[in-house]
């Protein structure tokens, strides 16, 4: 009887946990995207991203995605496209004949270097908006990939996976690096202000999210250990190394900060522990308010680390810098690479990190254009071949039979010959005028190129002229 008993609920189970799950799976509110809004940007960059939207909503778990393919069906049938359903009201009425529950629209523009994203969850049964999210973000719109990927999760009111902040936050696979900062080496400074300066710039190594830091203090108490001069007696890079390897980091971060005059001057270096290679080095020459050097060591941390500084702290910077970095990108420099291989410019603007499909479309275009072109003078040679020829066998020809068809040979080839040539014509001039428009392209939407970082030479001075005993106004301009 006990073993009926047990057969009896192991098929009870069997019927009613299929159920359970489907229960609950059609508990989950249905939910449509519509297609965003581009301001700013083409709008098949921003159908890509909210594809990735769409893709990450199942992942939550909170609600069931409607077919893309569904959507587009009613409107379709309403006479709509998905860029004109762009109020509650008309998202509201798509979204009770798709029988979902909720319609997600909302719209992604750029204002300079920033993008937006506004995004909001309108309720099909009231028409109101049940939760609206925006957001900003600084960086190649590849990036907004993984925060469209954060804001499926944020719009459903789901926590977000860890792995995805940790994602955000630029650690691969969450793994920090372990990192030691030295006290850096004063020279025309109190050395009380070079450990002011090496606290700061080791705090914001710590607010890059990348590096996991060893506290000062285990430092000091390291290299007390091994009898080094804690005041500046450990500035080599073996004395580093030993250090670091006792302390068992991956990195160690010496450095030193000289004053000449009023330029302050900070050299930086990380190197790795195991090997003594040097893995990153910078410096900045600094002219302007000394609490200015504050915010530049902090900057320098983040550059140190492989990270674009945020725009509060760069906003913060005061005087004149000089650093190591690289000459800012320019229109112009875009436009010369597009203009040696199409597309090259439009993926150096975003750094090779985003290759957007534009920079294909051209590379590929021009690539099949100039294939169809090749073969199109090929074919074309060729015929003018077959055409003199048979025009040489038709004068020589004396068979009255020879003659009529050498002469229907002959013209056929002219004939194909002069299609072959337009033919040519049409393609060349379409290679000519893709090229033209990629490097336009290039240029239009390429950097600014603004000289944030150098010094700014002056083109027109105010001079005294000896001579003329009078002030003049003097334009130069610099070739180097």
């Amino acid at each position: 009887m006990h073993g009926v008993k047990n057969m009896n609920i192991k098929k009870y189970l069997q019927w009613v946990l299929p159920l359970i799950f489907v229960g609950t799976a059609l508990s989950q509110p249905t939910v449509a995207v519509l297609d965003f809004d581009a301001n700013g940007i083409p709008e098949y960059e921003v159908e890509t991203l909210v594809e990735r939207l769409r893709s990450e909503l199942p992942n939550t778990g909170a609600v069931r995605l409607v077919d893309r393919k569904m959507l587009e069906n009613i409107l379709k049938e309403q006479g709509l496209q998905q860029s004109g359903c762009t109020t509650d009201e008309c998202a509201a009425q798509i979204g009770e004949l798709l029988g979902a529950q909720f319609m997600i629209s909302g719209a992604i523009g750029k204002l300079g270097d920033t993008f937006t994203v506004d995004a909001k969850m309108v309720s099909v049964s009231t028409g109101a908006a049940e939760k609206a999210k925006n957001l900003s973000f600084e960086g190649t719109v590849g990036g907004l990939l993984l925060e469209m990927q954060i804001l499926a999760w944020e719009i459903v009111d789901q926590e977000v996976p860890k792995a995805l902040l940790l994602k955000r936050a630029g650690e691969e696979g969450g793994e920090k690096v372990t990192v030691a900062v030295m006290d850096f080496d004063p020279r025309g400074i109190s050395l009380l202000e070079a450990q002011t300066l090496t606290d700061r710039f080791s705090t914001e190594i710590s607010s890059t999210g990348r590096a996991i830091l060893v506290a000062r203090s285990t430092v000091l108490e390291v290299m007390e250990d091994q009898g080094y001069d804690t005041s500046g007696g450990c500035t080599s890079e073996e004395c580093a190394a030993e250090v670091g390897a006792l302390l068992g980091v991956k990195y160690m971060i010496n450095g030193a900060i000289g004053k000449l005059g009023e330029t302050f001057t900070i050299d930086a270096k990380m190197f790795e522990v195991s090997t003594g290679a040097a893995a990153k080095t910078k410096n900045a020459t600094y002219t302007g308010p000394v609490d200015g050097l504050i915010t530049e060591i902090e900057i320098l941390a983040w550059e140190m680390m492989g990270v674009k500084p945020p725009k509060s702290l760069t906003s913060k910077r005061k005087g004149t810098i000089v650093t190591e970095a690289e000459k800012p990108k320019t229109k112009l420099g875009a436009a010369l690479r597009s203009a040696v291989i199409p597309g090259l410019g439009q993926a150096w603007t975003t750094d090779y990190e985003d290759i957007n499909q534009k920079s294909w479309y051209f590379m590929g275009g021009e690539a099949a254009i100039g294939l169809l072109a090749l073969l199109t003078y090929s074919n074309l040679n060729g015929t003018n071949n077959k055409a003199v020829k048979y025009h040489t066998q038709y004068i020589n020809a004396t068979d009255i039979n020879d003659i009529r068809a050498y002469k229907e040979q002959s013209e056929d080839n002219l004939s194909t010959a002069e299609d072959l040539e337009k033919r040519l014509e049409l393609l060349t001039t379409a290679f000519i005028a893709v090229h033209i428009y990629n490097i336009v392209d290039a240029y239009l939407n390429g950097p600014s190129g603004e000289e944030t970082t150098a010094v700014k030479k002056q083109r027109i001075d105010l001079v005294y002229n000896p001579v003329l005993n009078q002030p003049q106004l003097r334009f130069s301009i610099a070739l180097d």
